[in-house]
């Protein structure tokens, strides 16, 4: 298991596949895990991406759709409490041996300043998928970037239905590619799904610090979401894989939890 303080750039590829073998792609995974204590957290105190679902906890179940695509470099950023606290970091070592673990030391501006502290994995010609810790998607992670890669895309996100401000949003040319990305406000029914793809790490972490830079931020935070806007200025094809939004499971809060697991135990009986 390797540190953000390492000079590494990056972590150990892991499920290899025949077809990723033999294309030689390797995609970097960032999972976002970094801001889910304080109110956010459990009964207990346990980060959100430990809560279990359906038996096993949140974060291995994101784990698991990620080895999907094939030939993967999983990095995890969780913030510097939590490691200490409840030794998460051992738990991704056994869930994914040879995982890079960021340490985030202080409270980041944002889920954009956290993936930047993983720039020394993530910043170079691979693939790059960056998703959210505390949600979960269910869809098949490999066909989504096989979709991207298809087109030919430089970025794509994974879209639902919605006009909720608590979402972000993406709107649309008639041909479905990106014109302009927004957080917390409904610029279209397109509610992105904290899945977000570039087909060069390095693409991201550039337009992560332009957008800084611009201080594009949103209630004093920057977010992902928005760094889609500075690759368009850039004239970057940038699309979406639209999916029904039941499935899409945001895993925010405790009463999310608690109703994900209601709706799973009616499930079975």
């Amino acid at each position: 298991m390797r540190r953000e303080q390492s000079n590494s750039h990056s972590a150990r590829c892991t499920r290899m596949s025949k077809a990723s073998i033999e294309s030689g792609r390797c995609v970097n995974v960032l999972i976002l895990a970094g801001g889910q204590a304080g109110p956010n957290a459990d009964d207990d105190g346990y980060p959100l991406c430990l809560a279990e679902i359906n038996g096993a906890p949140l974060i291995q179940h994101l784990i698991s759709l990620c080895e999907a695509i094939g030939t993967i470099r999983i990095v995890v950023a969780f913030a510097k409490t939590d490691i200490d606290k409840f030794h998460i970091d051992s738990a991704i070592e056994v869930l994914a041996p040879g995982a890079a673990i960021v340490s985030v030391e202080k409270y980041a501006r944002g889920a954009a300043c956290t993936a930047l502290l993983a720039a020394g994995y993530i910043d170079s010609d691979d693939e790059l998928l960056v998703v959210n810790g505390n949600e979960l998607i269910d869809v098949d992670f490999r066909a989504v970037l096989d979709d991207f890669r298809g087109r030919q895309l430089d970025a794509g996100t994974v879209t639902f239905s919605s006009i909720h401000p608590r979402y972000s949003y993406v709107r649309l040319t008639d041909d479905g590619f990106v014109v302009e990305a927004a957080e917390k406000r409904p610029i279209s029914a397109h509610a992105t799904a904290g899945f977000y793809w570039f087909a060069r790490g390095s693409s991201f972490v550039q337009a992560a610090e332009e957008m800084i830079y611009k201080d594009a931020s949103v209630n004093g935070k920057f977010y992902i979401c928005p760094v889609l806007n500075e690759l368009v200025l850039q004239q970057a094809l940038v699309g979406v894989y639209p999916i029904k939004p039941g499935q899409y499971r945001p895993l925010k809060t405790v009463r999310q939890i608690m109703q994900q697991e209601s709706a799973e135990r009616r499930g079975y009986q």
